[in-house]
């Protein structure tokens, strides 16, 4: 079984951040199942070997050109994400393994991460088409007013993908937003997965994100790029959660101050954010009472 960690980039800015995330990989121990990585250039940008070398220190690495010349947000990460899957479908032979598509925020915290997740791939039944961060319907409430659906729900594009994912999706499912879109069809075919270990974090709850026993890559989901990575590279990998866990008293006072702010006072994407996370977190509690 084979894994590749697809490193998409567009700029030297994503150059630079990938580099500081490589030098944490280089550190960690060897990981227990075969990878490699698939450095995949915007068709604006030249082929890094600055990221080349640092990644080789690490795995087998190679260069990938995209071909498709669509440029903006978010058309143009999309179809560097189609050119990958297309890539990757025809080129390799994952034996059951994965590719994760692994943007510029998302940090690995654990030694073993990509170990826990071939594991974790590996146990289902049958193998997905897709596994990662599942992001539930997100409604937008205000005290006067109507109910709006802010988020429709969907597993984040930064997430891992089956060797025939590019072959079973129909072409209806390459038009919009590319993570948007595939979960629908994944789920109608019984293959998308919800992982805990991929999690969206911020730069506030990055250090206590990583510190949990099932987190193994956090995602900066609307954060400044650069100041995640500062909290996230600053985790120790080999840590554990507190003895002592917050007291669901002081949990539910939380959360009843943050429906409160999400009520009155927050507004436009920062609710957004916060809804998504408190949403999240109530679908983790249900988990764990089942």
């Amino acid at each position: 079984m084979k894994n590749v960690i697809i490193v998409p980039y567009f700029s030297e800015e994503e150059v630079d951040r990938y580099l500081r995330i490589a030098k944490r990989l280089e550190a960690f121990r060897e990981q227990s199942v075969a990878y490699e990585f698939l450095l995949a250039a915007s068709p604006r940008i030249q082929p890094s070997e600055r990221l080349f070398y640092a990644f080789s220190q690490i795995a087998p690495c190679k260069h990938f050109q995209c071909p498709t010349k669509i440029f903006g947000y978010p058309q143009g990460p999309t179809a560097m994400f189609w050119d990958c899957m297309d890539h990757v479908h025809e080129t390799y032979d994952l034996e059951g393994g994965f590719s994760l598509w692994m943007e510029s925020d998302m940090v690995p915290v654990k030694r073993d991460w990509i170990s826990r997740l071939s594991a974790e791939w590996t146990a289902h039944d049958r193998v997905p088409l897709l596994m990662g961060c599942y992001v539930p319907d997100v409604e937008k409430h205000r005290f006067f007013g109507r109910k709006r659906l802010w988020i429709k729900e969907h597993i984040n594009g930064g997430a891992c993908y089956s060797n025939d994912f590019a072959a079973s999706m129909p072409l209806e499912a390459r038009e919009g937003v590319f993570d948007m879109v595939v979960y629908q069809h994944a789920e109608s075919l019984g293959r998308a997965s919800r992982t805990p270990q991929i999690a969206f974090a911020t730069v506030p709850t990055a250090l206590a994100q990583a510190n949990r026993n099932d987190r193994v890559l956090l995602h900066g989901f609307m954060q400044n790029k650069d100041d995640f990575l500062d909290m996230c590279l600053a985790s120790d990998p080999d840590s554990s959660p507190p003895a002592t866990p917050p007291s669901a008293w002081m949990e539910q006072f939380r959360d009843t101050y943050e429906k409160f702010l999400l009520r009155f006072i927050v507004r436009g994407r920062p609710a957004m954010l916060r809804a998504l996370l408190l949403k999240q977190k109530h679908l983790e509690y249900l988990q764990k009472a089942a």
